[in-house]
């Protein structure tokens, strides 16, 4: 059985990443001068931006994580960091195997959509280097376009009300960190699957919910060809 609808995350999962998120997080907080360091970092990807900005500080024993007016300035230069690297880096590109992942979903009449803790400007930055704004998804939404981001279900609610699917039976998650299973989770998924090669190995994230842990997207087509139900 192939989901009707499958939610892809972005970076680290569909779109490569070298640790550059979490490292833009970090020099963001060294600027505010909080010694932060990237690997310190990666506990909160996944979340909204403005949220693991905030989250940050708070560990950090910082009083500005009570200051709206401060977080939005931390998201603002994050922002302008990440459109920056995805907008003028060589290195930017697509997980191996995603694009054939993709054809293959909608070749067995799956819908693809895409989910972000990333805000719509980066998003939109990422789908136009890699020339994803046309067929090869069918949706996207971001953090900012949601009541509740990650590690709430919003997102996938929203997904599927794009494709009027009413039971989360009939979709699937996919992504690189805890807060990916989570989201499936508390979605109800009957797929939630994670993703090893990116920013958390099998080990982190076995401690989740799940019913799968690949590699790599580029092996989600094997998850469904080995599934008894499929036809």
């Amino acid at each position: 059985m192939v989901p009707r609808l499958m939610v892809f995350d972005m970076a680290g999962t569909t779109v490569a990443d070298s640790g550059h998120v979490a490292g833009a997080m970090a020099e963001t907080l060294k600027e505010a001068g909080i010694p932060a360091r990237a690997p310190m970092l990666t506990k909160y990807l996944g979340l909204p931006k403005p949220t693991a900005l905030r989250n940050a500080l708070k560990d950090f024993s910082d009083p500005r994580h009570e200051e709206p007016a401060f977080i939005k300035q931390l998201h603002d230069q994050f922002t302008q960091r990440m459109i920056a690297h995805f907008e003028e880096d060589r290195g930017v590109s697509e997980v191996p195997g995603a694009m054939r992942t993709f054809d293959w979903l909608h070749q067995n009449g799956c819908m693809v959509a895409l989910d972000t803790g990333f805000s719509r400007p980066i998003a939109n930055a990422i789908l136009k280097r890699l020339n994803w704004v046309g067929g090869a998804i069918d949706f996207t939404v971001t953090s900012d376009e949601v009541n509740r981001g990650r590690p709430m279900p919003d997102m996938i609610f929203e997904a599927m009300k794009r494709f009027s699917i009413e039971s989360p039976q009939h979709v699937g998650k996919i992504g690189d960190t805890p807060n990916d299973l989570i989201q499936g989770h508390a979605a109800g998924c009957k797929w939630i699957i994670g993703v090893t090669e990116g920013s958390h190995i099998r080990e982190q994230l076995s401690a989740y919910p799940h019913t799968h842990l690949i590699n790599n997207v580029g092996k989600l087509p094997q998850v469904f060809l080995e599934d008894e139900d499929y036809q």
